[in-house]
């Protein structure tokens, strides 16, 4: 890794080397990246350490379970961000979910055959037609469509803490071969209090599980509950509720809201929260595509309020730069501006151009940006 100093702008430029170590997961590489780049993300502004050495034991999970982007990296982050109100950054290392190697049969239906399935059982039969099928399937919908873990660590590598975030669905998109093999397409939209009242009863019997396991039985536990949004949605859905069982307990005691949502700008909903930070993103990509004429550069930016405050301001730059003079160009134009439309805010701006993520600019409130150029 590479450090210089950009001494007109006072940014800290680093290079990152590339990760050369192979999976032995059957799933295609950039598969992958899409996991591991929420992570990455998460890192730059949660400050934690993170042990790269450990992958999770349900990797590429997410993938096959989350059809949204949006929600996919929201799941990961927006965890570790709750998390950090149990699990300090500067007590606590990230480390992918090492124990529960049993999400994916908890995830499908409870059967004969998987007793330990989370979403409801249904009866099929082989004479049955696929529209009374379909029908069966709106009746007990998918409910729980992902379980997330995160594990915290002491700088031993010793279990402290472990988080767990299950996605549930808002829709439920049922698919249903007949008997010509022809696949026919319905839905479930589900109602948010029998989502949530089905979230929590699904947390229960987890935490009876992971209390099984000799490592965790003593481990804290924080759980929280996601709504996930449509397919092609671009913004992510959000945690609603959350709860922490303490080292000494058993089982869950008691539920909190959580009092957050995101909003993207530029968008309509945005503009009618926070008109003025709407104007700031567009003239700061005005003013960056004026020196970057030769360049299609798009700014969107996801803006998380708590409690109707502006907690977090990140913003990803959609562009076809890839070299790293252009790069660092970039970062030359883009660093003191970050500073004079954002002065009070903390901003993560991340430059993402075909080939991946290839840079990030990190502004915490009164401080210099921090920039990293991704090879």
């Amino acid at each position: 890794m590479k450090k210089w100093m950009i001494a007109s702008l006072s940014l800290l430029v680093l290079l990152s080397g590339c990760n050369n170590n192979k999976t032995q997961e059957v799933i295609d590489e950039e598969t992958l990246e899409i996991q591991d780049s929420a992570a990455s993300e998460a890192r730059e502004y949660l400050t934690y350490k993170i042990n790269k050495q450990k992958k999770s034991v349900n990797r590429g999970l997410i993938t096959m379970m989350i059809n949204n982007r949006s929600d996919m990296d929201e799941i990961e982050t927006g965890l570790m961000s709750l998390s950090k109100d149990h699990f300090s950054p500067e007590d606590y290392v990230y480390q992918e979910g090492q124990y529960l190697d049993k999400i994916s049969s908890w995830l499908g239906r409870e059967s004969k055959d998987n007793k330990e399935g989370l979403n409801p059982a249904i009866k099929i039969t082989e004479d049955m037609g696929w529209e009374e099928r379909i029908e069966r399937e709106k009746k007990d919908p998918m409910y729980l469509a992902y379980i997330h873990e995160q594990n915290y660590v002491d700088s031993k590598g010793k279990i402290q803490g472990i988080s767990l975030g299950f996605a549930m669905n808002k829709i439920d998109y049922i698919r249903v071969k007949d008997s010509k093999g022809l696949m026919h397409f319905d839905e479930k939209v589900i109602d948010d209090k029998v989502l949530e009242e089905y979230g929590k009863e699904a947390a229960k019997k987890v935490v009876s599980r992971i209390r099984s396991i000799k490592e965790l039985k003593e481990v804290p536990i924080f759980i929280s509950i996601y709504k996930l949004q449509p397919i092609n949605s671009v913004v992510p859905g959000t945690y609603f509720t959350s709860s922490f069982v303490d080292d000494n307990d058993k089982t869950i005691k008691k539920w909190e809201e959580i009092k957050e949502k995101y909003y993207y700008f530029p968008s309509k909903e945005g503009e009618e929260k926070d008109r003025d930070l709407q104007n700031r993103i567009r003239d700061l990509e005005d003013y960056v595509s004026s020196y970057f004429s030769h360049q299609d550069i798009e700014f969107v930016g996801k803006a998380l309020y708590k409690k109707d405050n502006l907690n977090q301001l990140v913003i990803d730059v959609h562009t076809g730069m890839v070299k790293e003079t252009e790069l660092v160009g970039f970062a030359q134009a883009i660093g003191p501006e970050i500073v004079d439309y954002f002065p009070h805010m903390p901003v993560y701006l991340y430059v993402k151009t075909p080939k991946g993520l290839k840079a990030t600019i990190v502004k915490e409130v009164d401080q210099e940006p921090f920039v990293e150029i991704h090879e």
